[in-house]
């Protein structure tokens, strides 16, 4: 992948799906400058950092990366209460479940792939590099390096 840091074994990654309760809803990708805010709010407070992430319209797929030893709880929990305050007017947004799994060594690259593919899988396009919402779509990648799974 371009522009992208080599796995550190100063940093702990976690992968983490955050599902909008309806998942018919395209809030995420309609309401995208705030998720932005959101995200830059939580890195701000925390100490998150996105390493690649794509968004869909009811779902919002990262990886992350924190020193050792800290989760990423706090800084998901800003992320959906700072979006559902300011893109949800305060309605419930968020599924109760946000599943989050630490992810080591050669796995780090195989998660990307896989995070960047989300939206050929969604059937929202048949090349992952034409989607806006997404890390690839902003860094620009070789078409080589993703492979559908």
């Amino acid at each position: 992948m371009t522009d992208l840091p080599a796995p550190s074994r100063f940093f702990a990654y976690f992968a983490v799906t955050l599902r909008l309760a309806d998942a018919s809803s395209d809030l995420l990708i309609r309401r995208i400058p705030v998720l932005r805010d959101c995200v830059a709010l939580a890195r701000l407070h925390t100490g998150i950092e996105i390493d690649t992430a794509t968004v869909l319209p009811a779902e919002m797929h990262f990886l992350c990366r924190m020193m050792p030893g800290e989760e990423p709880g706090a800084a998901l929990r800003l992320i959906r209460d700072s979006f559902t305050r300011h893109a949800a007017d305060g309605r419930p947004a968020w599924d109760t479940e946000s599943p989050v799994s630490r992810v080591h060594g050669p796995a780090i690259e195989a998660r990307r792939r896989f995070i960047l593919a989300a939206p050929v899988r969604a059937g929202l396009v048949r090349d992952a590099a034409d989607w806006p919402y997404s890390s690839l779509h902003h860094r620009g990648a070789n078409r080589r390096d993703l492979v559908v799974a």
